[in-house]
């Protein structure tokens, strides 16, 4: 893997620290039955743990579609169902949503995708350098985003909804 340099390392504590964020507001989304908030935040926490990975790997990614291939290359590099089909699942998210909340059927597809791309989300933080989840989190590293910086998804065609 090649050498991060300090600012390409600081890139990687913004993206971790964002996309963690976003991982734990969309777990909060969920507790108060905002499905598509939470599709939203699932989005932008997978798109920029993919680009952490690419970065970690020298790699700079532009745009979706980019991020979309790298996270399937990198689900059949590592033979992870999760990493090759977090995007697909994300996409009919918000349908399926929208489904269960007119219907009031069970939650139970949401429920699985959600578990789905957190286990993504996860496994690409382990793959990335430095990548114990765990003493990431315990770290003050969460701390190091300045929220005066334009946020990285913001920078990407699109953005991170749908």
């Amino acid at each position: 893997m090649p050498e991060l340099s300090k600012k390409g390392e600081d890139r990687m504590v913004r993206y971790r620290g964002q996309s963690l964020r976003l991982l734990q507001d969309a777990m909060d989304e969920i507790r108060g039955g905002r499905w598509a908030r939470c599709e939203e935040l699932l989005w932008g926490s997978l798109t920029l743990a993919v680009k952490g990975v690419a970065l970690g790997r020298g790699k700079e990614l532009d745009g979706l579609k980019a991020v979309e291939e790298y996270a399937k290359e990198l689900g059949r590099e590592n033979r992870d169902r999760r990493l090759r089909e977090a995007f697909t699942k994300l996409a009919s998210f918000g349908e399926t949503a929208e489904q269960v909340s007119e219907s009031r059927i069970r939650a139970d597809h949401l429920v699985q995708t959600l578990e789905d791309v957190t286990g993504a989300v996860e496994r690409l933080w382990d793959m990335a350098p430095g990548g114990d989840l765990l003493s990431q989190l315990l770290s003050d590293e969460l701390e190091v985003y300045d929220p005066d910086e334009m946020d990285e998804l913001e920078e990407m065609d699109g953005g991170f909804s749908r």
